[in-house]
C-alpha cells in the first residue's frame, strides 16, 4: 500500500541539529566525534574505565554464552528487534553500515547479535571509545542482563562518556511533544513529533529535545516532497536544547505546541537515552509517509519500556497525530501541557479589546505611537494594561518572524514594558486550551451514501487514507487546514450492475487563515486527481490540477474565504487539454458545536475551446452533523454546468472515522 502511494504521489547528541521543518533539517548530522565536547566530568570518568579486568572470562565461558544466546533465540527477542529497528521477519530499517559490526548485519540480525556478543569479549582497543561496548551500550546492557554476564569482567564495561553525560545532565522524565501543523511547508503540514528529556532543572525550557529529521538544504517544497516520498534523504536523530525548538516552532513558525508527559521510570529513561546514544551519527533512508519523524521516535519509546512494541502498531503510513493517539492509548500519558504560539496569544488578546484599543496596540507595535500616546488615548488603566500586553506580544511576534531588527525591537518594547510596570494590573491569563490533538477524529475515513445525479440514482462508497477536510469534526485539528490524500469515491448507478470509479482526489490541500492587522498569512488551495464526466456521447475520465490563492475572514462561528484559481484539465475526449481561470467562494460555518454547513460556488472560464460552454460553474452546499467524534451524518447538494450539460447532484449518508 505504501509503495503504491509513493508511486502515485510521484542518549544524547552533544551538538544540536537545528530543525528546519517537521522532519527536515538544514544542517549536517551529528557524528560520534561530538563526544569530544563532553564536560570535564566525562573526561574524568573516561580515564577511570577498567580496561583490563582482573578476572576476564575464559574462552570456554565465552563459548557458553554464545551457545546460550543461540539456544534461547535471543535474535528473535522483540527487544533485540527494537534495538535493531526491525519487526519480526524483517531486516533492519537502519541503512548506515556503521550501525552493524558485520557487512550482512542489516539482513541477518542473528549473525549481528553473535558479532556483537563476540565483540564485547574482544580485547580493548587503544581508543576505548571505538570499542563495541562504548558504541552500543544499550545492546551491551541488554545482552549482559539476558545471559547473566558480569560487565565488570569485560574488557570494556560500557561507555564512560555516556555515564558522565548522564550524571552531568541529570535526566528525570520524558515527554512526547507535538507541534501543530504548519501548512506553508510540505514537511510540516501533518504536524511533527519529538521527545523532550527533562533535566534536573525545573524549567522545561532547560530540557533537551530528541528529534528525528531528514537532513536537507532543499528549499523547494515540490523537490523536498518528491525526494521525501521516495526516500532520497538521509534521516538522523539529533539533540538540541528544548528552548531552541520552542523558538523554532512556537515563535518563528507560529505553531502551538502540546507536551505529553510520559510515565517512564528512571531506569526506562536511561534505556531510552542508551539507545539515542547508539544512534549518534547513524542515518537511515527517510520516507515522508512511513519511515519518518514519528515512526522512528517509536523505537526510542520501545527501547525505554520492553514490550511496548509501538512501532509494530502503526498503519501503512505514519502520521504524527496518529502517533500521539497511539502513545495515549498505552496509558503512558500522565499530563498534557499546551504552549500557545505568539500569534495565538496576540489574536486572543486582540479579541478581548474593542477596535480603538486594538488600533492603539497595533500603532505601538508599528512604532507610530508611543506609550504616552496610549496613556492619553486609553484612560482606563485595566484596558491600558491590556493594550500594553498586546503591543508587547505583537512586537515579540514581529521579532520572531524577523520583520524587525533587534535595535527596532528594543527601542519599541522597553518603553512599553516600563509603562506597563507602573500599572497595578495583573497580566491576562493565557488563552483557553483547545481540544488536544488526541481528542480528534481518526485520520482514515469510510463513507456510505445514497444520491441522485441527474435522473440516475446511485449508492456510493468512499474511502480516504488521510487526513482531514474542513467539514470534518474540527476538534484536535488546525483551524482552517484541509489535508486529503487519496480520497476515492466508487458508485453503483441504478441503471448499471457494475460499480464505477466516480473520482479520486489524489491531493486536496487548503490553508485558510484569516487576514488581520496583526498577521497576514497566506490563504491558498491545491487540488489534483481524476474525475468522471458525463458528455452527450458517453462517459469519460479527465485528470485535473488546480491551484489558487486569496483572502479569508474570521466570522464569529466560522471562516469565509475567496480565491482566484487556475485549473487545467486533460482527457481523451474533446477538449483534450484546457486551461481555465476564475473565482471561488466558500463559507465554513458552525451552526452548533456539532452541526456545520459549507456553501460554496466557483466558476472557471476556458478560452479557446470549441466544445459547448466556455464558462463552467457549480454552486452548492455541504452539511455535516457529528454524532460522535468518529461518526458524522452528511448531506451534499450542488448544481453544475459542464461543457455540454447542466446537472444536479445530491446525496446523503454518513462518515466513519478510524
Amino acid at each position: 500500500m505504501t509503495q503504491l502511494l509513493r508511486v502515485f504521489l510521484s542518549v544524547l547528541l552533544l551538538l544540536p541539529l537545528a530543525g528546519h521543518a517537521l522532519c527536515a533539517d538544514a544542517t549536517a548530522p551529528i557524528t560520534a566525534a561530538s563526544a569530544d565536547d563532553v564536560s570535564a566530568t566525562a573526561t574524568a570518568a573516561a580515564t577511570a574505565v577498567t580496561v583490563l579486568p582482573p578476572t576476564p572470562y575464559s574462552a570456554a565461558e565465552i563459548r557458553g554464552f554464545l551457545v546460550s544466546a543461540e539456544t534461547r533465540h535471543l535474535a528473535a527477542d522483540p527487544y533485540w528487534l527494537t534495538l535493531m529497528h526491525a519487526s519480526p521477519g524483517t531486516q533492519s530499517r537502519v541503512d548506515d553500515p556503521d550501525f552493524f559490526l558485520i557487512p550482512r548485519g542489516k539482513h541477518d540480525l542473528a549473525a549481528e547479535l553473535r558479532a556483537d556478543l563476540a565483540a564485547f569479549f574482544a580485547p580493548a582497543p587503544a581508543d576505548i571509545t571505538t570499542a563495541a561496548a562504548s558504541k552500543f551500550p544499550a545492546r551491551l546492557e541488554w545482552i549482559c542482563e539476558k545471559l547473566g554476564i558480569d560487565r565488570a569482567r569485560l574488557p570494556v564495561s560500557g561507555s564512560a562518556d555516556f555515564e558522565a553525560t548522564m550524571q552531568a545532565f541529570g535526566p528525570r522524565s520524558v515527554a512526547l511533544v507535538f507541534p501543530s501543523a504548519y501548512m506553508n511547508s510540505p514537511a510540516s503540514m501533518f504536524g511533527h513529533t519529538l521527545l523532550m528529556i527533562r533535566s534536573r532543572y525545573q524549567s522545561a525550557l532547560l530540557s533537551q529535545a530528541v528529534n528525528y529529521a531528514a537532513v536537507t538544504r532543499e528549499h523547494n517544497g515540490l523537490i523536498f516532497a518528491f525526494k521525501g516520498i521516495f526516500g532520497l534523504y538521509p534521516g538522523y536523530y539529533s539533540m538540541a536544547p528544548y528552548y531552541q525548538k520552542v523558538q523554532e516552532y512556537n515563535d518563528l513558525d507560529q505553531r502551538d505546541i502540546w507536551e505529553y508527559d510520559l510515565d517512564f521510570t528512571p531506569q526506562e529513561v536511561r534505556r531510552l537515552l542508551l539507545h539515542v546514544w547508539e544512534m549518534r551519527g547513524i542515518w537511515s533512508d527517510y520516507y515522508f509517509f512511513d519511515e519518518n519523524c514519528s515512526y522512528n521516535l517509536l523505537f526510542l519509546l520501545d527501547a525505554a519500556r520492553p514490550g511496548l512494541d509501538l512501532h509494530d502498531g502503526t498503519a501503512s503510513w505514519v502520521i504524527p497525530l496518529d502517533t500521539v493517539k497511539l502513545v495515549e492509548k498505552t496509558g503512558l500519558v500522565t499530563k498534557r501541557t499546551w504552549r500557545p504560539s505568539r500569534l495565538t496569544r496576540v489574536r486572543d488578546r486582540a479579541e478581548h479589546l474593542d477596535s480603538a484599543a486594538r488600533d492603539e496596540a497595533f500603532a505601538l507595535g508599528q512604532g507610530s505611537a508611543t506609550a504616552a500616546d496610549a496613556g492619553a488615548a486609553v484612560p482606563d488603566s485595566a484596558t491600558r494594561a491590556e493594550v500594553f500586553d498586546l503591543a508587547a506580544d505583537y512586537l515579540q511576534s514581529l521579532r520572531s518572524r524577523r520583520t524587525l531588527s533587534q535595535t527596532q525591537y528594543q527601542q519599541r518594547l522597553l518603553p512599553i514594558l516600563a509603562a506597563r510596570s507602573k500599572l497595578d494590573v495583573p497580566a491576562a491569563a493565557d488563552p483557553p486550551a483547545p481540544a488536544p490533538p488526541d481528542a480528534g477524529h481518526g485520520s482514515g475515513r469510510l463513507g456510505l451514501a445514497y444520491g441522485v445525479r441527474g435522473r440516475d440514482g446511485f449508492g456510493e462508497l468512499s474511502l480516504r487514507g488521510a487526513y482531514h477536510d474542513l467539514m470534518d469534526p474540527p476538534a484536535g485539528y488546525l483551524d482552517g487546514a484541509q489535508i486529503q490524500f487519496g480520497a476515492t469515491d466508487v458508485r453503483w448507478y441504478a441503471h448499471s450492475d457494475t460499480p464505477v470509479l466516480e473520482d479520486i482526489d489524489a491531493i486536496s490541500l487548503r490553508s485558510i487563515s484569516k487576514w488581520d492587522r496583526f498577521a497576514h498569512p497566506k490563504t491558498w488551495g491545491v487540488d489534483t486527481g481524476i474525475e468522471r464526466e458525463v458528455f452527450a456521447n458517453g462517459v469519460h475520465y479527465r485528470a485535473y490540477l488546480s491551484g489558487g490563492a486569496g483572502l479569508a475572514a474570521k466570522l464569529p462561528a466560522g471562516l469565509l474565504w475567496g480565491m482566484l484559481t487556475a485549473k487545467v484539465i486533460a482527457g481523451p475526449h474533446a477538449p483534450l487539454l484546457a486551461a481555465g481561470i476564475g473565482p471561488t467562494a466558500n463559507l465554513d460555518y458552525a451552526i452548533t458545536a456539532h452541526w456545520r454547513v459549507g456553501p460554496h460556488a466557483e466558476a472557471h472560464w476556458y478560452p479557446g475551446i470549441e466544445l459547448g460552454h466556455h464558462v463552467l460553474w457549480d454552486f452548492g452546499c455541504a452539511m455535516r452533523y457529528d454524532l460522535t467524534h468518529a461518526l458524522s451524518l452528511r448531506l451534499d447538494a450542488e448544481r453544475r454546468q459542464g461543457f455540454d450539460r447542466v446537472e444536479n447532484v445530491a446525496e446523503c449518508g454518513g462518515f466513519w472515522y478510524f
